[in-house]
């Protein structure tokens, strides 16, 4: 059973195809989104906010918003259902970054530090977005990145897997050695000329392999789930790539027929579009393949 036009992604520990389907595309109507009642607005807040384990969390927005209703089970009701709503909305987030991060060739981990002298937490979030916006348009950069505030001072950091070809590399890599506040000794580091002089301090760190992609996704995925910030993508990413797939790639099927099956690959499968062998799976050869959301 050979498989034509699959999705392909990876799940940090397998490959994993998912069968085309026949079925048309509808194109969604726009439709205005309803209000928020304050509420409602109150509640997505407390969520992000909230930490713990679910239970624990769920019993303190509870207690939160008891008091906002006659009625405890229509509480209840409310919290169970929102709950679980902002729930699934942050997994699929987490998955669309595990699948989009595995799935493309990347060759730094950076961070972005603002210095006080040159910036405000707010100039700094617009003129970081704006550089890395033309940078991807005019230099072809790809970055997923999160925000994170550091464990010292609050201080906010911009963290990204990025991917930035040959030449296209703005001012100069260059060593450095400071004090770590954090781990309290000297410590060496990559920084870049070009972002030190506009906003502060900049670490660039080597990517060499899927398992530095993997440690680099996990890391974001932490300050992602501490303070609910929104991942950021470079323009265009997708989250799947095509390919067909031969029957000895196979290795067995997962899921069930209400869910749909999908099919765990060989490591090392062979990656097929438009009837032609493109190589087997690598960084380089999925860049040759066409994608899909």
């Amino acid at each position: 059973m050979n498989l034509l036009k699959a999705k392909i992604y990876y799940d940090g520990s397998n490959w994993i195809a998912i069968p085309h389907t026949e079925r048309p595309y509808r194109q969604r109507r726009p439709r205005d989104k309803p209000e928020k009642s304050e509420r409602l607005q109150q509640f997505e807040k407390s969520f992000a906010k909230s930490k713990g384990k679910r239970a624990k969390r769920k019993a303190k927005l509870l207690q939160e918003f008891a008091p906002m209703f006659k009625d405890e089970d229509e509480a209840v009701n409310f919290v169970e259902q929102h709950f679980d709503r902002l729930s699934r909305n942050r997994w699929e987030r987490y998955k669309r970054m595990i699948r989009r991060g595995y799935s493309y060739r990347w060759n730094y981990f950076c961070t972005f530090t603002y210095d006080s002298e040159k910036h405000t937490e707010e100039t700094f979030r617009k003129s970081l977005m704006n550089t890395l916006y033309h940078l991807s348009n005019r230099r072809n950069w790809r970055y997923i990145g999160a925000w994170e505030r550091g464990e010292l001072n609050e201080r906010l950091h911009f963290h990204a897997l990025a991917y930035i070809p040959d030449g296209q590399m703005p001012g100069e890599l260059e060593e450095h050695e400071d004090y770590s506040t954090k781990r309290r000794r000297r410590e060496k580091s990559i920084q870049n000329s070009f972002f030190n002089e506009r906003f502060g301090r900049s670490d660039f760190s080597a990517v060499n392999n899927i398992y530095e992609v993997g440690d680099s996704i996990k890391y974001m995925l932490k300050y992602i789930s501490k303070n609910d910030e929104k991942i950021v993508y470079s323009r265009g990413m997708k989250t799947y790539f095509i390919s067909d797939v031969m029957d000895e790639d196979i290795l067995c099927p997962m899921g069930d027929e209400e869910q749909g099956f999908k099919y765990i690959l060989a490591p090392n499968f062979t990656c097929i579009k438009d009837g032609e062998i493109i190589g087997t799976v690598s960084p380089e050869v999925i860049e040759q393949m066409p994608r899909v959301n």
